[in-house]
């Protein structure tokens, strides 16, 4: 890949990005005023359209995070729009942006990542306590909220298992004695964080036994089963290079998908495991592309203003959801490529 001539700001890919600034809070939560109502299709134009130039926002203020329930009514995300980062429930037939919007989670606590269980009944989510982020489990209506992980480590990112028996994450609970080995500096990632070197994956009974370890030796982050519980996708950061790669569900017979490409992050599943959508780092910053599930036909599938991170495809497939950072981070949705 190309040196690129201008290093762009960092983006980072498992925590709130408002976090470490107050000053870039300030700036983010200034509201847009662009609408647009997730169930209108054609202003987007056809799948030979793409990539698209111009993608109008689903929501705006400061939503991120966002992820479709299996029936493909709602999505759960993180929004500000209450007053801090908690989980809130969206109606995907809402025509006001996110107005009418429900808030299920409550309490001074920065809430992060929240997934849908695949029967619908729970959502798993990362809440931030005296500077720990841990894993939690509610009922879909945010009653019976639960804590899975505990001790030493961050833990974020979780998602289910397709049979709803497991939840897999990100955690540095077994490197945590080792992150003060390495004190170099993020300034030249484009990707990621230091912390990122430091996770492996794991994963927990949604009541909070049987933890167990899938990798070793750091860097995997951002992982997901895919529909039949066979593979686990995920983002492999090494260093300044973060990259998509492909595992057996026990950690066996990981390999890259991305090729020579480095700056790649965000991959998530087609609803029949075929394809997997993800970001991108080119010319333009984070733009949304889609590949096959063994890495070949990669297709761009955005090309407009701002950093396209976090894409989601719909349960029926026939959408893509993705966060956009253009002066703050909001939604976008648009139609999935046939």
């Amino acid at each position: 890949m190309a040196p690129l001539a201008k290093r762009p700001e960092r983006i980072g890919t498992n925590r709130n990005p408002f976090r470490k600034s107050k000053v870039a809070m300030g700036f983010f939560l200034r509201p847009l005023a662009t609408a647009f109502l997730l169930c209108t299709s054609s202003v987007l134009g056809a799948a030979e359209d793409f990539p698209l130039k111009r993608i109008p926002l689903l929501t705006y203020v400061v939503d991120y995070e966002a992820a479709w329930s299996p029936d493909g009514r709602h999505i759960v995300l993180i929004s500000n729009r209450h007053r801090g980062m908690k989980v809130h429930i969206l109606d995907t037939s809402d025509p006001g942006n996110g107005i009418d919007m429900r808030q299920i989670t409550t309490g001074p606590d920065e809430d992060d990542s929240p997934a849908w269980s695949p029967d619908g009944q729970k959502i798993a989510f990362v809440s931030v306590r005296e500077g720990a982020s841990h894993i939690f489990v509610m009922t879909a209506d945010g009653t019976g909220i639960h804590q899975l992980t505990t001790g030493v480590g961050q833990n974020i990112h979780p998602m289910w298992s397709p049979d709803n028996s497991r939840i897999l994450f990100n955690t540095t609970h077994f490197a945590e004695a080792d992150q003060t080995r390495d004190k170099t500096s993020e300034a030249k990632r484009i990707i990621g964080e230091k912390t990122d070197d430091y996770m492996d994956l794991a994963t927990v009974r949604p009541d909070g036994t049987d933890l167990q370890r899938i990798t070793r030796g750091g860097g995997y982050t951002y992982a997901s089963f895919s529909p039949d519980g066979v593979s686990i996708l995920h983002r492999r950061q090494r260093g300044e290079v973060s990259q998509i790669f492909l595992m057996n569900a026990d950690g066996s017979s990981d390999h890259n998908l991305s090729g020579a490409e480095a700056f790649d992050g965000w991959p998530a599943w087609s609803p029949d495991g075929k394809r997997i959508v993800f970001s991108r780092h080119g010319e333009h910053g984070f733009q949304i592309f889609v590949m096959n599930q063994n890495g070949s036909g990669v297709r761009q599938l955005t090309d407009a203003a701002g950093e396209f991170t976090n894409p989601r495809w719909s349960p029926d497939g026939k959408k893509i959801l993705c966060g956009r950072r253009l002066g703050g981070i909001n939604l976008v949705v648009f139609d999935a490529p046939n």
